[in-house]
């Protein structure tokens, strides 16, 4: 990766982090600004990536004018409250990648790869808003990447999992990666 594309992505990633550390406001009167990226597990799994729970159509809007280029979305058509979400995106000049992920069912070599391809070419455009609708799936996929692909050791696959958003989908990664029940 050029040097000059790197320090983009990670000064990208700065502003989506320091600006998503919390759950978006409840409150009704909370300003639009107080509201930019402030995605619900909001993580940073790799370089120039923005993880999390369903993003709001302004979280998507404040993406793009973050620099975002790509919307990455697990959820199934079973799932509601996305419907919008490929107009949106398309509308904003971004990349919009649907990868239906359907829970545990969902683990497979198959949609694991099929992350690796869209995240390979999501960095390539830029910055990536990757997201399910809390962070698990994305945890759990990240975790079976990192162990299928990358040859991480199963327990540090799982623990990188854990540490991006895997929540309930732990003892089905644990059964794949084949590693002891807590």
């Amino acid at each position: 990766m050029k040097p000059a594309l790197r320090i983009g992505l990670v000064a990208v990633s700065i502003l989506l982090v320091s600006s998503c550390a919390a759950p978006p406001s409840q409150t009704p009167d909370a300003p639009a600004s107080g509201a930019l990226l402030a995605i619900y597990n909001a993580r940073v799994p790799l370089d120039g990536v923005l993880s999390g729970g369903q993003p709001t159509a302004q979280q998507i809007e404040a993406a793009a004018d973050a620099g975002v280029r790509t919307v990455i979305n697990l959820r199934t058509s079973r799932e509601t409250g996305f419907e919008w979400e490929a107009e949106t995106v398309e509308r904003l000049s971004m990349h919009y990648v649907h990868l239906p992920v359907g829970g545990g069912d969902g683990l497979t070599l198959a949609n694991v790869e099929a992350l690796d391809a869209a995240l390979e070419d999501g960095l390539g455009r830029g910055p990536v808003l990757l997201h399910c609708g809390s962070g698990n799936r994305i945890g759990a996929l990240l975790a079976l990447r990192e162990h299928w692909l990358r040859d991480v050791p199963a327990d540090k696959a799982f623990a990188y999992g854990r540490a991006n958003g895997m929540t309930s989908l732990q003892p089905k990664v644990r059964e794949i990666l084949e590693l002891p029940a807590e």
